[in-house]
């Protein structure tokens, strides 16, 4: 498998936690839609093709054929996602220069890796989900199964993906130039 050395490109990859966006979720979705008759309509997931809106009928579905419960990640969750993402890109000489670990999903770029993005986004959630049954001591579903990947190109472009990981809300823990941090939660201040 060749290995992008390229600096000029990278690869921003995202997936969530299983069972917290479901195919017919109302934030939109590109998986198979079930129509009213029952059958499927092909995912949408090419460049420049919107997502479906959320659909009824097919998130009751898919919640239906869940096999685990549904997974949200607390900030020990993230920490140990954040410390195994370091410890894996070191051990394989690739680069992180951003991540952010969420309640629901995990948004990552990185460089130097081999030129074959799903094997990229395969072993980031293999080995994140490996560190996670370790750290809980227990056997459990963390991930959903597939995700995103897709390369960019050039120096504005790789900015542009480090510049929108980093920007993310509601973060608990984060990688920085392939150093893993925990985020502090925000405080509410509410108004008298």
């Amino acid at each position: 498998m060749a290995v992008i050395l390229d600096e000029n490109k990278a690869l921003p990859v995202t997936w969530t936690t299983y069972g917290t966006w479901l195919p017919g979720d109302d934030r939109g979705f590109v998986s198979n839609r079930v129509t009213r008759v029952g059958t499927y309509e092909r995912k949408r997931n090419a460049l420049g093709e919107l997502p479906y809106a959320g659909d009824e009928r097919t998130r009751a579905i898919a919640q239906g054929q869940q096999k685990w419960t549904t997974t949200f990640l607390t900030s020990e969750n993230a920490w140990c996602v954040a410390q195994s993402l370091c410890e894996l890109a070191n051990k394989r000489g690739w680069l992180i220069p951003r991540a952010s670990i969420m309640r629901q999903h995990v948004h990552v770029v990185v460089i130097q890796c081999p030129d074959d993005g799903p094997a990229v986004r395969r072993v980031l959630k293999g080995v994140t989900q490996s560190d996670l049954c370790k750290h809980e001591g227990k056997q459990r579903r963390w991930w959903t199964h597939r995700g995103s990947n897709r390369y960019v190109k050039g120096a504005e472009a790789i900015e542009a993906a480090i510049k929108y990981v980093a920007e993310q809300e509601y973060k608990l823990a984060e990688v920085v130039a392939g150093k893993p941090y925990r985020c502090r939660k925000k405080r509410i201040i509410r108004k008298r």
